[in-house]
């Protein structure tokens, strides 16, 4: 729960009270507290999750105040800290029928109502204490979280606008606004909201740092770069911001300008194992092998357990013909994560490329099954069989695929192929019908394929027909 409690902490005499309050229980004896001053010896150690502390203060404090309302708000509080909520939930409705209009008692049954996951009934006693209590922005805040526990980012964006119109330097919450946005995939609304907020507060690093990330997801990736050059000028600090700009030149593929980017950040911070794999994906991509394996070491330096920089120094590897040393890289990094089937196709391609077709098939059989929606893997798979003139097994293959995607055009397509390879050229004109028969179908792939398929005549014929 959001601490909605005043705290002498924030003036410096916490320091002073606990000693007297300590200093008391070590000699056992007695000193004056006022209500007060017992409320912020609970809050403080609430806070610290001291909770034996919290409650040698309550017990005494409430000897002496039996009746103080604040005081068993914080016992609710206490008991919902040890799991009791019920007695909690007792206490805190024995004090609302006394007082029906004390906030903090709203405040703590929303926090306990958010624990037992009644997000609704949480939202509930929040909203009660809207209009009495001057902190409205960390209600709103708990709301809002409310909100997005029920999957309901629209509503959880109407409160934390709520928060940042009260508090426009509240980083987090224009965070939390951005992460809403990604979630219910209102990116363009994401860019009205920001580009207006940065209309009102142009020095927002935050603000321009969220920008760019909503230019990001509608691709728009030079506006990106410059709206994260616009957070680094305001904050050179901004480490994140150098590495979404590294990652917004890699989308558009400057992968040069994101090697530098990343390496600009390493100024202000030490670049940890996921930067070096960026960068070494970067050289790669640049098919600069032999320095992405060196970054790629790197990042397994730091992180051991990083499964993607194993497989990309497999890949790396395999681009230099280093076959041997392509399958070790790709094995280890698929020991980490073994029902990977984007790291099991990776290994068939190795295995395939180092004639073991056999381990081959059975990697890309461990991928299809693991994802049997990537129809890219069940072309590859198939096609290798193809290759080996195993037409009838390669069939089967593409047939699983259809099954699995059977509105995937490429597939279908595909099949055209090897009916007319397996010299069944009636089946592969039927299955063309089939093809042309869907509106507006492409059949580049086909030719990219099956070339010599052009020299049909029959073929053309249908196509030209269709036309």
């Amino acid at each position: 729960m959001d601490d909605f409690f005043d705290h002498n902490e924030e003036n410096g005499d916490i320091q002073e009270l606990l000693e007297r309050f300590e200093l008391m229980l070590k000699e056992g004896s007695h000193r004056f507290f006022d209500i007060e001053e017992y409320e912020d010896l609970i809050d403080h150690y609430l806070q610290h999750s001291e909770l034996k502390m919290a409650n040698k203060a309550l017990n005494i404090g409430m000897e002496q105040y039996p009746t103080s309302t604040g005081l068993l708000i914080r016992q609710a509080q206490l008991l919902m800290s040890s799991d009791k909520v019920e007695k909690a939930l007792s206490i805190l409705s024995r004090i609302e029928n006394i007082d029906p209009t004390n906030t903090d008692v709203f405040i703590t049954k929303g926090a306990i109502y958010s624990k037992l996951h009644r997000y609704d009934d949480a939202i509930r006693e929040y909203n009660k204490a809207i209009n009495d209590h001057e902190d409205l922005a960390n209600i709103y805040t708990n709301i809002a979280y409310e909100y997005q526990n029920l999957n309901k980012y629209d509503k959880a964006i109407e409160y934390i606008k709520k928060v940042i119109e009260l508090e426009p330097e509240n980083e987090g919450m224009l965070n939390e606004l951005s992460f809403c946005y990604e979630m219910s995939e209102q990116h363009e609304e994401s860019v009205a909201f920001f580009n207006s907020f940065l209309d009102k507060h142009p020095y927002s690093e935050n603000g321009w740092f969220n920008l760019g990330l909503a230019y990001n997801e509608i691709e728009l990736y030079e506006k990106a770069v410059e709206s994260y050059d616009f957070a680094i000028a305001i904050n050179p600090n901004f480490t994140w911001a150098f590495y979404n700009k590294a990652t917004s030149y890699s989308n558009m593929g400057f992968y040069q300008k994101a090697i530098e980017t990343y390496k600009d950040s390493f100024e202000i911070e030490t670049p940890d194992a996921i930067i070096y794999y960026f960068i070494g994906e970067c050289y790669e991509k640049l098919s600069n092998y032999k320095v992405a394996i060196e970054y790629f070491k790197k990042a397994t330096q730091i992180d051991k357990t990083l499964a993607d920089a194993w497989i990309g120094m497999g890949v790396a590897y395999e681009e230099l013909d280093d076959i041997k040393s392509a399958l070790r890289f790709v094995k280890k990094g698929l020991s980490l994560n073994p029902a990977n089937p984007e790291y099991l196709a990776t290994l068939a391609t190795i295995q395939q490329h180092a004639g073991l077709y056999d381990d081959a098939s059975e990697s890309y059989a461990l991928s299809v099954k693991y994802d049997p929606n990537d129809p890219d893997v069940w072309l590859d798979f198939s096609a290798m069989h193809a290759e080996l003139d195993e037409y009838g097994t390669a069939l089967q293959i593409l047939e699983l695929g259809i099954s699995a995607q059977p509105d995937n055009l490429m597939l279908q397509i595909r099949k055209v192929a090897y009916l007319y390879l397996m010299g069944k050229p009636k089946k592969a004109y039927d299955q063309l019908n089939n093809v042309l028969a869907i509106e507006s179908v492409n059949l580049d792939s086909l030719w990219e394929y099956a070339p010599f398929l052009i020299n049909d005549t029959i073929i053309m014929e249908m196509i030209s027909d269709r036309k």
